[in-house]
């Protein structure tokens, strides 16, 4: 019976966190100078330097996500769209994904869905934390290439594609 109660709570936690509970603390803003990191590449397991990253393009686009939200899922998607349109803008966009228990999954949506950016592990979740993203949430950020923020959004918000278009149209003015 406690076991079953244990697992309750938690799956009850993991599905209010994808409705928009988690970690508090103050969120990243526009302007904050984005935290270095390095992590490895899901795919390919070669580590991804964040600093390398920003400085030779004009802006990355960051999404930390996890497969246990549909949400994040969904907005994987509107993000893949935006990448298909401004890529070849010098526009870097790297995924950053917590799972540890469905990494194989992970893989399977990645590859499945057409995702050609790179998606990194941050199984300690220290980017996670670092971004202040929420547990089970999306949250997506845009840096500039001197490495300022010029966009934080946590949660997945309907207009993603429209927000994202427009932060980086701005960006390359």
């Amino acid at each position: 019976m406690a076991t079953r109660l244990a697992t309750l709570l938690a799956l009850m936690a993991v599905v209010s966190g994808c409705a928009g509970g988690g970690a508090g603390g103050e969120r990243i803003q526009k302007g904050m100078v984005a935290q270095s990191f390095a992590l490895p590449d899901i795919s390919t397991r070669e580590s991804v330097h964040s600093a390398k990253t920003i400085q030779s393009h004009n802006a990355t686009v960051i999404t930390i996500w996890s497969m246990a939200c549909p949400n994040c899922r969904e907005a994987m998607l509107d993000v893949r769209r935006v990448y298909e349109a401004y890529h070849s803008k010098s526009i870097a966009f790297l995924g950053i994904n917590f799972d540890v228990e469905n990494i194989q999954g992970v893989r399977a949506f990645i590859k499945g869905e057409g995702i050609e950016f790179p998606i990194l592990w941050d199984r300690r979740r220290q980017v996670t934390r670092a971004f202040k993203a929420l547990d089970y949430t999306f949250s997506v950020f845009v840096v500039d290439r001197k490495g300022a923020f010029v966009l934080a959004q946590y949660d997945h918000p309907p207009d993603l594609e429209r927000l994202l278009s427009k932060t980086l149209d701005d960006v390359l003015e």
